[in-house]
């Protein structure tokens, strides 16, 4: 479900639910404080929050993870601030894209400074058991896709390396997940790899969106409940892409 450049997307696959929260951290002042007495990010905070407790009061086992919105977790937004628990207790694990690729460009190395600033805040996260998923957009292979998947798991981030920005296939290189897990899965905790594939424009139809999906070994699977943005994919659709190739991925 895609609401506009300057909202939030919610997308559910199995029992995820990921929140692109960047665009509304800052407040219209750019401190993320806000103008006069309001402050954006406890506003942005509140909605994950509340978000989490519907969330789990219908199914305990759904999964929130918030994408590009680190500094929530701390209270001032500054990598040093005191940490905000109640907000990380209410996710399970955050989102960060370009961290290693594509934050100046796609394919191109992120700056130092900006990877260091990120880093800090992902492993606040990591530290508080709250998992760390990351999208670099690349596509050498060795150059930049291999680097992109090294430098993650050193750090212990899961991580997809798309080859494009519009989330719109399932990459050739490497051909199989980086780090394939041939076991069940059924937690975050137990996941080792993922796919991000929320625009199916290059799909003809959704019996061939779901049998390419459905052909892959990733251990998540994140889409968008819509395909061709408009045409809701049934329970019953979701519910077949909980195996992969000989192994489950059932979080339900």
């Amino acid at each position: 479900m895609n609401v506009g450049e300057g909202g939030c997307r919610a997308i559910r696959t199995i029992t995820i639910l990921l929140l692109a929260a960047s665009a509304c951290v800052a407040g219209c002042d750019g401190s993320g404080a806000g103008s006069g007495d309001r402050d954006y990010r406890q506003d942005m905070r509140d909605f994950v929050q509340g978000i989490s407790a519907y969330a789990w009061a219908l199914a305990p086992g759904f999964i929130v993870i918030p994408q590009n919105g680190q500094e929530l977790i701390t209270r001032d937004g500054e990598e040093t601030g005191p940490v905000d628990t109640e907000y990380l207790s209410a996710i399970d694990g955050v989102g960060r894209e370009d961290l290693f690729y594509g934050y100046t460009a796609d394919n191109v190395p992120t700056p130092q400074a900006a990877r260091d600033y990120m880093i800090a805040f992902l492993d606040i996260a990591q530290d508080r058991g709250v998992q760390a998923l990351v999208t670099d957009y690349c596509w050498t292979p060795a150059a930049s896709v291999d680097d992109s998947y090294a430098q993650s798991a050193a750090k212990g981030y899961i991580s997809f390396a798309a080859d494009s920005r519009e989330l719109d296939g399932i990459p050739g290189y490497p051909a199989s997940p980086y780090d394939a897990n041939t076991a069940d899965v059924s937690s975050l905790s137990q996941a080792e790899n993922f796919l991000y594939l929320i625009n199916t424009d290059g799909y003809a139809t959704r019996a061939d969106f779901l049998a390419a999906v459905q052909g892959t070994r990733y251990d998540i699977v994140l889409i968008d409940l819509f395909f061709g943005g408009t045409d809701m994919l049934s329970a019953a659709e979701v519910a077949s892409l909980k195996t992969k190739s000989g192994a489950g991925r059932d979080w339900s």
